[in-house]
């Protein structure tokens, strides 16, 4: 008995740490569910609570890109791309790209159309996924001279916005038809960018390794601001997803192997005043108790007054949940939403 027992706390020690986020590059946003699916290795994990649990999405695989369309997600997983059912997560079709080196970043038009993007040989690839179950490609351009990596579709303009790897990368825009590659940024003063998303407003956001950092670019790139830096915890900040319903913006830190959420704002409600929220600390946790959607600012103090952590995120109506940031160090958390300021030890 003492050792089916301890077979048994080994194995859902064992499931604990297999529903943990781990050698992760890419998120993707779900709006039909509410969820986020982040690559995860061999596998790929679902959270519908902004990571505060993680769980195994079937039997499903990624290990790059990943883009939510029609109601299936597509995933890269070691250089095939996997179409799954967002209702039960069957694989309901596959494509192998010959040729290919290393597929990486990946968008969507919404309509059927996939780019991915080969890091290894600087090429573009233009898949057609209007059929899950048969999905073919064809080659959009040749070699860029640079190393392309996330990719976004300008569904207005009908061509993809590249954000390249290496030193004081570029940003590129190719059209869709014609495969003509243009030049949007010569040079963006960044090191390694990564991932990029639209926030469905004119705003495209930028991840980057050197610096640490999210850019909030406006719609001809021509002006651009740092939004999020590696304070609010960004460690090699790899793909990234901006879920438009939430204004919130998720992170995939693949050097920390964390999911972080950014929020940027209210979703439009035409109600203008808003009542108050209560939240305490509750051992490991932060309790919120939230009448209305609100944006809220949860900033950390160790006893000295130094900044520990700042972040911001759009909370839903109802009880939230967040880790207590501080952990077990001592110090003050303060919360700001609306004018209103709460201060917790």
């Amino acid at each position: 008995m003492r050792l089916i027992l301890l077979s048994a706390s080994l194995m859902l020690v064992l499931c604990s740490w297999a529903q943990t986020p781990n050698n992760i590059e890419a998120v993707e946003y779900d709006p039909q569910g509410n969820r986020w699916f982040v690559s995860n290795g061999s596998s790929m994990l679902v959270t519908s609570d902004q990571g505060e649990s993680w769980d195994f999405f079937g039997e499903a695989e990624a290990s790059h890109g990943m883009e939510v369309m029609n109601g299936v997600l597509y995933a890269i997983g070691q250089n095939v791309i996997r179409a799954y059912d967002l209702q039960d997560a069957a694989l309901i079709g596959t494509l192998a790209i010959p040729g290919v080196g290393f597929l990486n970043g990946m968008g969507n038009n919404g309509a059927g159309t996939l780019v991915v993007s080969d890091f290894s040989s600087g090429r573009l690839h233009t898949v057609n996924a209007s059929d899950p179950t048969q999905m073919t490609s064809t080659q959009l351009t040749g070699n860029l001279g640079v190393t392309p990596n996330g990719v976004n579709i300008d569904v207005a303009n009908n061509r993809a916005i590249v954000v390249c790897w290496g030193n004081n990368a570029d940003i590129l825009a190719v059209d869709l038809e014609s495969g003509e590659v243009s030049t949007l940024l010569d040079g963006s003063g960044l090191g390694n960018l990564d991932g990029i998303d639209d926030d469905g407003n004119g705003q495209y956001y930028v991840s980057s390794w050197s610096p640490t950092r999210i850019t909030r670019y406006n719609a001809d790139f021509s002006a651009s601001e740092t939004v999020v830096t590696g304070a609010a915890g960004l460690s090699s900040p790899a793909d990234i997803s901006y879920a438009v319903e939430l204004d919130t913006l998720g992170v995939a830190n693949s050097g920390n192997d964390n999911v972080t959420f950014h929020g940027f704002g209210e979703p439009a409600t035409g109600v203008e005043e808003r009542s108050g929220y209560t939240v305490e600390h509750a051992g490991t946790h932060m309790v919120f108790d939230i009448p209305q959607g609100r944006l809220v600012q949860v900033t950390a103090y160790d006893p000295s007054g130094r900044v520990l952590m700042q972040r911001s995120e759009y909370l839903p109506a109802g009880v939230v949940r967040w880790p207590w940031p501080l952990e077990s160090r001592p110090g003050v958390v303060v919360v700001r939403s609306e004018g209103q300021v709460v201060s917790l030890r």
